[in-house]
């Protein structure tokens, strides 16, 4: 299905593939999620935890409970992008996001934060917010460059890690509550243009992925010299099919194993530096550094993938995101951190655009959406428990250090399950 009729600014044959203004969309759009929901509830946790007292099991409940929506989501999310587009959902995904946070502004119990925080923010998310919409659309428009587009996209979440230190400046000046308004207000003031620039794919309009010229517009001397790559045959599995696969359960439970460390990791290391004696601005500003330093590591991590076999790169960011774990946890003041955010810091964020780019190489970008969410519920198990096993390891023990142990062994097994994930043959 076409959507709109027109690229604005731009024509096919132009100076800048179109699919890289859609690359900044995602960029820009994971920076508002990263600011002020994937990273930035560790900035509101404490001191929402300090105002209600609430135990920190039953707040980080509200990140299990609306990991188990995306998850339920996830499926019907994803056939509606490969249906009527990524747009049309992201509309509907800014107003749900947009409203929910001015909303959470007025909390007063936690069944209300839970009820606002489920029902508008995390579905805004599912349809949208949080970056998926515009990665279905990315895997559409690229294909040999997919791994360095996904790379460039989700760097957005490493611009927004690292805006949480003037987001918990401005919570220590001016509430909480007040925060939460300028959500609000910047995610409809951003979102809904970013959104309308968003189109699903290239084809449509005269391109190919990647910006390869259609074959009807090649010359002679192109066509019997040097070909055309983005002719090739492409692989593309049915949602029936994957489910035959062994690479799509051993990607979707990488997926998890990982999913319960970075999410957990994300919303609790702010809550750890205060265990150990920071401030909220001081723990604000390592976080920044560890999103800061994943910047790049998006990038060239997804450029490495696009040149190796990505489970291989895969495997080697795994490797050191574990050691920087452990040594984060097990060696307290300085040196634990700097080792945490050398090791941990570029390859945990290195891995994020590897894994829709993996799936797009195995499985083609016809049914991306729908396979996404397939994938998705089986993450549902991390997403779940990872946040509540944390508040509830604090609120038993007093020390975050005995889950982030277990979430290193998690790092382990999503290693050990991505080198099973080989390349499946082309379905008859």
């Amino acid at each position: 299905m076409i959507e709109g009729n027109s690229i604005p600014g731009n024509k096919a044959g132009g100076k800048i593939f179109y699919g890289w203004w859609i690359v900044v969309v995602g960029n820009v759009m994971r920076t508002v999620f990263a600011t002020f929901n994937y990273y930035g509830f560790s900035a509101f946790f404490n001191p929402l935890v300090e105002q209600f007292g609430w135990s920190r099991a039953a707040l980080a409940g509200v990140l299990s409970l609306s990991r188990l929506e995306g998850g339920l989501m996830a499926l019907p999310a994803g056939i509606l992008f490969d249906k009527i587009g990524p747009r049309k959902m992201m509309y509907i995904g800014i107003t749900l996001t947009g409203t929910g946070f001015i909303l959470l502004s007025r909390t007063n119990s936690l069944v209300y934060f839970y009820a606002i925080f489920i029902l508008f923010i995390q579905v805004g998310a599912s349809f949208g917010m949080g970056g998926v919409a515009v990665d279905v659309a990315i895997a559409n428009w690229f294909r040999k460059k997919r791994g360095r587009a996904m790379g460039f996209a989700t760097m957005g979440l490493s611009f927004g890690g690292v805006l949480v230190t003037p987001l918990a400046l401005f919570i220590t000046q001016y509430g909480w509550r007040s925060a939460l308004i300028v959500a609000g207000i910047i995610t409809f003031f951003l979102g809904y243009p970013l959104a309308a620039l968003v189109r699903h794919r290239p084809e449509p309009y005269g391109y190919l992925p990647d910006g390869d010229i259609p074959e009807e517009k090649l010359d002679n001397a192109d066509k019997s010299g040097n070909g055309n790559s983005a002719q090739d045959e492409e692989v593309n599995f049915s949602p029936w099919q994957v489910l035959k696969v062994r690479a799509f359960y051993a990607i979707a439970f990488t997926f998890m194993a990982r999913q319960l460390v970075s999410t957990s990791v994300a919303v609790f290391l702010i809550p750890f530096l205060q265990e150990r004696g920071m401030s909220l601005a001081q723990a604000a500003v390592v976080l920044s550094v560890m999103a800061l330093l994943g910047a790049p590591g998006r990038v060239i991590f997804g450029w490495l993938g696009d040149i190796f076999p990505k489970r291989y790169v895969m495997a080697g960011c795994f490797i050191f995101q574990t050691i920087g774990l452990v040594m984060f946890t097990h060696i307290p003041g300085t040196w634990g951190i700097v080792l945490f955010l050398i090791l941990y810091a570029p390859t945990y964020a290195g891995v994020l655009p590897l894994i829709p780019a993996i799936q797009g190489e195995y499985f083609g970008r016809q049914w991306f959406g729908t396979i996404r969410g397939m994938m998705t519920p089986i993450t549902l198990i991390s997403g779940v428990v990872g946040p509540v096993f944390a508040g509830t390891v604090f609120d038993l023990t007093g020390s975050y250090k005995f889950a982030f142990t277990v979430f290193a062994f998690s790092l382990i097994v999503a290693l050990l399950l991505i080198l099973t994930a080989k390349r499946p043959e082309t379905p008859v």
